[in-house]
């Protein structure tokens, strides 16, 4: 199957509209992170920035890995069950989490909380390691700090895993996962740079909702398709 471009700069999307979400969510752990750093590493800006990225690189690389792994599942599972038109099927349900998620990113709804519960146990097990590399001061503990912090429990990670997971073809999948988590760098980046302006305007009212708008409207046209290809 070729890799579909649609879907990798959809991803992309996703990550870059639902910065309001990321601000929220991972903010604060991205702001500890920079904040924690030793005094003459906060004192070198560049160093600084490449310890940041450093975190975010390993954070797409756990993404990267999460997609993989939902996809090769998946498609054992149908592949095992001889399911018919079972990506319509996964297709279909990944509409209605993208609606959920565009509803969640606009303050509308908080009914993806309940994906976040899913990740809680391993996130248990996994946080207590990251306070194994502290102090962040070479680029390997940031990479493996960022690694581990992947795993933190989101529901919109957890949706856009679902929806790549729908796509039917591994590297598609895994390619849109990094485009949704290069997507997301703008938010968490501006908060490791103490980038206030723009920080302020990644989580404006009127910037969410029309996130918001525009991931709900590409969850409807999933479910739109999903629903043709079934009837």
């Amino acid at each position: 199957m070729a890799v579909d471009f649609s879907a990798i700069a959809m991803g992309f999307g996703i990550g870059l509209l639902g910065a309001g979400h990321c601000l929220g969510m991972c903010g604060g752990v991205m702001a500890a992170l920079s904040h924690g750093l030793p005094s003459h590493i906060q004192l070198n800006f560049g160093k600084r920035i490449a310890l940041i990225l450093g975190y975010n690189l390993g954070r797409l690389l756990s993404y990267c890995f999460a997609a993989a792994a939902v996809a090769f599942v998946v498609s054992q599972t149908t592949d095992f069950l001889a399911l018919k038109h079972h990506f319509e099927f996964i297709r279909l349900f990944a509409g209605v989490v993208l609606v959920a998620t565009g509803l969640y990113i606009g303050g509308l709804s908080r009914k993806l909380l309940v994906l976040e519960k899913i990740g809680q146990p391993v996130w248990k097990r996994l946080s207590p390691i990251a306070q194994k590399v502290m102090p962040i001061d070479t680029l390997t503990k940031a990479v493996v700090a960022g690694a581990i912090w992947g795993w933190l429990p989101c529901g919109l990670v957890y949706s856009t895993l679902i929806w790549t997971a729908s796509i039917g073809d591994g590297t598609t999948a895994v390619l849109a996962m990094l485009a949704f988590g290069i997507g997301t760098l703008p938010a968490l980046m501006v908060v490791g740079a103490a980038a206030n302006g723009l920080k302020r305007w990644l989580n404006h009212r009127g910037f969410r909702l029309i996130s918001s708008v525009i991931i709900v409207t590409y969850g409807f046209s999933i479910i739109y398709v999903s629903i043709g290809l079934l009837t």
